[in-house]
């Protein structure tokens, strides 16, 4: 790979925001149109990091030191500036769970996504933010990490209610602030986005060049 591509060293000291990329081994031109759009914006920033990661939280947290973490999927092109303009309005000592969370959902017994009564006997989960992209605070990433290696959390088929689950853990001791948007796109994209969810990389590569004119919008073509 070009080394205009390959990452630079972790910084030395904490940065604001370190973003997540969920990705897959096979998933080569995602993670080249992450690269070349979104992520480009932010690759000397001192203030945001970004990675691809495979399933395993606990390197995503202990690999750097920052006040937030996003989670977000290869497919999803992020406006960062704009997630964090949304993070900072709440107070920077309060702990943080924002995104396009559902409330009083509940769980399918039928199907792909079943969840037996054994595994989760409620009527509702607790809420939850949808997995293409959503940002907790430092203090809710180490406690996850810190309690899913003592064997304390449970894990779930679907990797955001399991989110959802163990942030409402945390929040018996501590409050979380909870932020809702729709601008956290789940299917597709909206016009002034946070977020928006299963975009092609030339999507990507098209959303980019009107995000550097001035035009968050949406790309509709594949």
């Amino acid at each position: 790979m070009s080394p205009e591509w390959q990452a630079l060293p972790l910084p030395d000291g904490p940065v604001e925001l370190f973003i997540g990329i969920l990705s897959a081994g096979n998933h080569f031109a995602e993670r080249m149109a992450v690269r070349k759009s979104w992520m480009a914006g932010i690759r000397k920033s001192r203030e945001f990091l970004a990675r691809f990661f495979f399933p395993c939280y606990d390197l995503v947290v202990r690999a750097v030191s920052a006040k937030y973490i996003m989670k977000c999927d290869d497919d999803t092109f992020v406006r960062l500036e704009s997630v964090m303009a949304e993070v900072r309005k709440v107070p920077a000592r309060k702990s943080l769970y924002i995104g396009n969370i559902n409330f009083y959902h509940k769980p399918l017994r039928e199907g792909k996504w079943a969840v037996t009564y054994e595994e989760w006997p409620e009527e509702d989960y607790p809420p939850y933010a949808n997995g293409p992209g959503y940002v907790v605070s430092s203090d809710i990433a180490y406690y996850i990490v810190s309690e899913f290696e003592n064997s304390k959390l449970r894990l779930l088929k679907m990797e955001e209610v399991s989110m959802g689950m163990w942030v409402e853990q945390f929040n018996k001791t501590l409050p979380v602030e909870y932020i809702h948007s729709v601008r956290f796109c789940q299917f597709g994209c909206i016009d002034d986005y946070f977020t928006a969810h299963y975009q092609s990389p030339r999507q990507m590569l098209c959303m980019w060049e009107k995000l550097l004119a001035g035009r968050p919008r949406c790309c509709n073509m594949r």
